[in-house]
């Protein structure tokens, strides 16, 4: 697979939290509220595997809003992260 996919948007309004990989690069994203307003955002952070992220350095780290938008720029960030990494 080439691709990163994340769950809906259902699932991240919910505050799950998400671990995904493509080739050796390794991603955690967790719905946080991000302003005295409540709004929900998903911040995301990068390693390089194939240790957990308690055990690596985290390279890149980035937040996008929790909308149908967001999501997109999200798995798109993140494959151009794993791209780059695993080059």
């Amino acid at each position: 697979m080439n691709t990163i996919e994340i769950p809906t948007l259902l699932f991240w309004e919910n505050g799950n939290t998400w671990y995904g990989s493509l080739g050796s690069a390794r991603f955690f994203i967790r719905p946080e509220v991000s302003d005295a307003a409540g709004e929900k955002q998903l911040s995301v952070r990068l390693w390089k595997g194939p240790l957990t992220m308690e055990l690596s350095e985290i390279i890149a780290t980035a937040v996008f809003p929790v909308t149908e938008d967001g999501l997109t720029q999200t798995a798109v960030w993140l494959e151009e992260q794993a791209a780059a990494l695993n080059g």
